[in-house]
């Protein structure tokens, strides 16, 4: 039974448990502040009796010197309206409803027992009797003298509690309605505040409710519903502020992905496209020579070349997908104390050397300028960045490469007055397989992998790659920013 009981108050809805609590509350306080007064009434108005009791025995064993006529001892009992009893030697009981009422009142043998047993001393205080005429009563006895017969009697006066019952009996009632009124009263003002209050909470349910209807399975990263206007001071408003928080994370993050997916794909698709290219020379040349060309010395050479130069090729694209893919695992690099003037001044000799058709030079200051790195990860970096040079910019181009230091920074610079790069082109210059040439042959563009390969290089050792054009002049300017030696 307390399981089920348990389990219904679990499953009820919050709204209905908080009127419930609420309620209940204050219910409870009602009726212990019902019942406190309910006690207290009661307890108070039996004091009164009392102290009417007490103080007309106290002035009857004070001024009443005559004990056969104590009318003005009586006073105070006859004004209180008690009623009074007065107990014979052989047991009868007779006396007068009220006082000042002459009509007499006999008692039955039980209720003279009753009165037998009270204490007639002058420090006996009222106690409670139950008599068969009256039913219960605050008493007290005090010994007289019958002025008729000149014989001992015991007096009792007595006030019936039937007034007090009757008045706290009615005070119940009164609570009762007025406590049922307030719980009703209280019920209808919980239940709209806390419909109000749990409102943005249902508009929270809503928000996710709609967030899941939402068809994500299909490749959608907006997520549009958003809690309205959540009050960061309530913890409703906390809760909504939190869901919109998520929300915005889960929304970048699906866009993430989804960027993520579509770059993987175009990665797929143009290293795909790349390889294609030399692998139809390879099967167009192994074709020729199993077509006859092989009888010929000097076409199987021919043929020889163009396959084993298609595959050098293949290997340079194979080799720069492997290095992007170590950049991107974040494998350990070496780190080393680098001279990063020398390491520039001989990557620059060996491209004068590669491309004399162009002008190189490199710059630096006299001291020396040290890096904590990989040296032929960086000696790759820089070596791409003129060959890049060199392949997107017409014969006689003078390429400038410079080392120094700024903002705590060391940094090396190439520049050139060749075209520079393409305005469609400058925003996603670093980004792999990117180049403005719409051609995919590596001899009119290259793969558009190396200033790729230099950005993850740069930030595999902490630094940065900018590109751009030198629009105070003519050329290209790109910058490899990286740390200092502590």
């Amino acid at each position: 039974m307390a399981d089920r009981l348990r389990t219904a108050w679990t499953a009820m809805p919050l709204r209905r448990r908080l009127v419930i609590g609420v309620l209940t509350v204050m219910a409870t306080a009602l009726v212990v502040v019902g019942l406190a007064t309910f006690l207290a009434l009661r307890s108070w108005m039996t004091d009164q009796i009392d102290t009417s009791l007490t103080q007309g025995k106290a002035r009857f064993f004070t001024e009443a010197d005559d004990r056969s006529h104590p009318e003005e001892a009586l006073q105070t009992w006859t004004t209180s309206g008690a009623s009074l009893v007065v107990l014979s030697p052989d047991g009868q009981a007779t006396g007068e409803t009220f006082a000042g009422d002459t009509t007499p009142r006999h008692y039955s043998a039980a209720d003279a027992r009753t009165l037998a047993t009270m204490s007639t001393s002058a420090s006996a205080g009222p106690v409670t009797i139950e008599l068969e005429a009256l039913g219960s009563s605050r008493a007290v006895a005090v010994p007289a003298i019958d002025g008729r017969t000149a014989t001992p009697v015991t007096l009792v006066a007595f006030i019936p509690l039937s007034r007090t019952s009757k008045v706290a009996g009615r005070l119940v009632i009164v609570e009762l309605v007025t406590i049922s009124l307030a719980l009703l009263m209280m019920a209808l003002i919980a239940t709209w505040f806390v419909r109000r209050s749990l409102r943005p909470l249902q508009e929270v349910a809503d928000t996710a409710s709609e967030v899941a209807s939402l068809p994500l399975e299909r490749g959608d990263v907006a997520i549009p519903a958003r809690v309205p206007n959540p009050i960061p001071t309530t913890e409703v408003g906390q809760v909504g502020l939190a869901v919109n928080a998520m929300l915005d994370h889960i929304e970048s993050s699906l866009q993430t992905r989804a960027d993520s997916e579509d770059k993987l794909r175009r990665f797929v698709s143009d290293a795909g496209h790349e390889l294609r290219t030399p692998l139809a020379a390879v099967r167009g040349y192994a074709e020729l020579m199993r077509r006859g060309a092989g009888s010929d010395p000097e076409q199987s050479l021919v043929a020889a070349q163009r396959i084993e130069a298609a595959a050098n090729r293949m290997g340079l694209l194979v080799e720069d997908l492997l290095l992007l893919a170590s950049m991107d695992e974040e494998r350990p690099l070496s780190r080393d104390a680098i001279d990063l003037l020398a390491l520039v001044e001989d990557t620059v000799a060996e491209a004068a050397t590669a491309g004399p058709e162009h002008e190189w030079a490199a710059e630096g200051p006299e001291r020396v300028i040290t890096v904590v790195g990989d040296a032929v990860r960086l000696h790759q970096a820089v070596a791409n960045l003129l060959a890049n040079a060199r392949a997107h910019t017409p014969e006689g181009t003078s390429v400038i490469t410079t080392v120094g230091i700024s903002d705590s920074l060391a940094y090396v610079e190439v520049r050139d007055n060749g075209p520079g790069f393409p305005d469609d082109l400058l925003p996603r210059a670093t980004e792999r397989f990117a180049r403005g040439d719409a051609s995919r042959s590596r001899a009119t563009g290259g793969s558009g992998l190396g200033l790729a390969i230099v950005k993850a290089v740069a930030e595999a050792h902490g630094g940065s790659l900018e590109v751009g054009n030198d629009y105070g002049g003519t050329g290209a300017v790109i910058r490899l920013s990286l740390p200092l030696q502590d």
